[in-house]
């Protein structure tokens, strides 16, 4: 009984909530839109809060709402929202979640429309795409799988080292920055000697599970230069993340590789100058170490970069992270530099609710976000980097701005599939490595053992969705055949090219073998 009454008191203050929205739309006159978002970093949602006001001062008769929900629990929201039909008009999402043209509609010829919000500027007269830093060109504003624009971006940026300007200062002399991987083993060395002299509880860097994968991935591929040489058979710089399995499952390259074994003793160093057991903290504990004065420098996220201002009682500084080159005296045989942080993609994606009852008002919000104005109140309030071209970061935010110049290879051997599973099992694993009684050999021989078994079962799944797909193309083209008015004037069928069909029997090949003996 006391759950049925639950359910009806739901049930009327739904009803109820949905009757004050509609009367008070109808009393007043102004249109009511929601627009949801996950960033509780300080300054975002004051940001936010900024360009509604900006916005409704331009738009008296439209009324925005923002609803702030933490990341843990905002992707259940959604989903739940989306399919009570109660979502938001304009919501932050990602093209890998689920559902996206259930719940999403594409804004293709919106974006083909000059911004009108930009008239004044130099941006005036210039299609909305065309406004944008990557010219829309991200996976979540430009969704692959469905061939259409579906989102607009607010932001970008990479990680970055932030560090206590005053305590480096203190421990070295200088409040500079290491330029070289050398250079940052040496500066490590002082700061663990001052803390012992000192009796402090203070390490190099603070780091936590979610923020080192990054720069887990980057080691991994500076030390793994030459190696990426050899398998880059087409030299496109570029290899497919299932080509990579493949050739993994062939015995071309193992974690037994001499790149890879210089690469996890790279890894093993720079876990040592972490927070002990930095595999299982929580970012926020890794913050709470840096504000506390128990590290000097923490891996940082660009969009840390506002919450840190405000947060850190001491000048900050930030640096790129200085990989090993080819003048390193150690590492120099395998690393290349300088490595290149790839092209700009941008992030903080919103999408246009497929069945939003303020289609035009929705999109007209969703343009003055992402206008010069608005990207200017976004980024002075936020601390974040801009994606509308022309918009200035502030001095501290340009730290985080990607660097495009150097060498890079489109493929990472910490993702041999670009499939959750085997990515998954050697990040899972890596506490054989990192931990202070880990060993390169004792995580080399756990890979040995369990990654060729995961990579398998990628591709095996990859190969039956290929395989589905094909069958579908070829059912489409058969009713195309026989159920056109005159099929002897169809100039071609449309089916699956031939690379594509023929790199799914070619993962089938490679699957079906054994593995060589690594």
């Amino acid at each position: 009984m006391v759950g049925f009454a639950l359910m009806g008191a739901a049930y009327l203050a739904a009803t109820y909530t949905v009757f004050w929205r509609t009367t008070q739309e109808a009393r007043t006159g102004r249109v009511t839109i929601r627009i949801a978002q996950w960033q509780l970093e300080l300054g975002v949602r004051d940001a936010l809060t900024k360009i509604i006001e900006r916005y409704e001062q331009l738009n008296p008769h439209v009324h925005v709402v923002q609803i702030a929900v933490p990341d843990r629990a905002y992707l259940p929201w959604v989903q739940t929202q989306m399919v009570g039909g109660n979502g938001p008009d304009i919501v932050e999402y990602s093209f890998p979640w689920p559902d996206t043209a259930r719940n999403f509609q594409p804004i293709d010829a919106d974006i083909r429309e000059p911004n009108p919000y930009n008239r004044g500027t130099a941006l005036e007269g210039v299609p909305w795409k065309d406004t944008f830093v990557d010219g829309m060109a991200s996976p979540d504003n430009f969704v692959q799988s469905l061939n259409a624009y579906y989102s607009i971006s607010m932001t970008t940026g990479v990680p970055r080292i932030a560090y206590n300007r005053a305590l480096l200062k203190t421990i070295t002399g200088s409040d500079a920055p290491p330029r070289t991987y050398r250079e940052l083993l040496v500066v490590s060395d002082q700061i663990r000697a001052y803390a012992k002299e000192h009796q402090l509880n203070l390490v190099p860097l603070a780091n936590s599970h979610p923020t080192h994968r990054v720069l887990t991935d980057g080691i991994v591929a500076v030390m793994g230069f030459h190696l990426y040489e050899r398998l880059d058979l087409r030299h496109r710089l570029k290899i497919d993340p299932s080509d990579l399995g493949m050739s993994y499952l062939m015995g071309d390259w193992s974690y037994d590789s001499p790149e890879l074994i210089a690469a996890l003793k790279a890894l093993k160093e720079y876990s040592e100058i972490c927070t002990p057991s930095f595999l299982q903290r929580l970012r926020e504990t890794a913050l709470i170490d840096f504000v506390s004065n128990r590290a000097v420098m923490i891996v940082a996220p660009a969009f840390e970069a506002g919450s840190l201002r405000q947060i850190a009682p001491f000048p900050l500084g930030a640096f790129r992270f200085p990989f090993a080159d080819e003048n390193d005296p150690v590492y120099g045989r395998f690393a290349k530099g300088p490595v290149s942080e790839g092209q700009i993609v941008t992030g903080m994606p919103f999408y246009l609710n497929r069945h939003t009852r303020h289609r035009a008002e929705a999109v007209d919000f969703m343009r003055f976000m992402s206008s010069f104005e608005g990207s200017t109140i976004f980024t002075r309030l936020s601390n974040w980097l801009p994606v509308v071209i022309g918009v200035k970061p502030s001095e501290y935010a340009a730290q985080y701005m990607p660097d495009p110049k150097g060498y890079t290879w489109y493929g990472a051997f910490t993702d041999p599939c670009q499939h959750v599973d085997s990515r998954e099992y050697i990040f899972t694993q890596m506490s054989a490595l990192m931990n202070r009684d880990g060993s390169v050999d004792a995580y080399r021989a756990i890979l040995r053992k369990g990654l060729g078994v995961r990579i398998r079962d990628d591709l095996r799944r990859e190969v039956i969705s290929g395989l589905q797909n094909l069958r579908h193309e070829d059912v489409a083209a058969t009713a195309l055949l026989k159920l056109a008015p005159n099929p002897g004037e169809l100039e071609a069928l449309r089916l699956a090219t031939v690379t594509n069909e023929t790199k799914i029997y070619q993962t089938r090949l490679v699957v079906a073998k054994e593995t060589p003996a690594q």
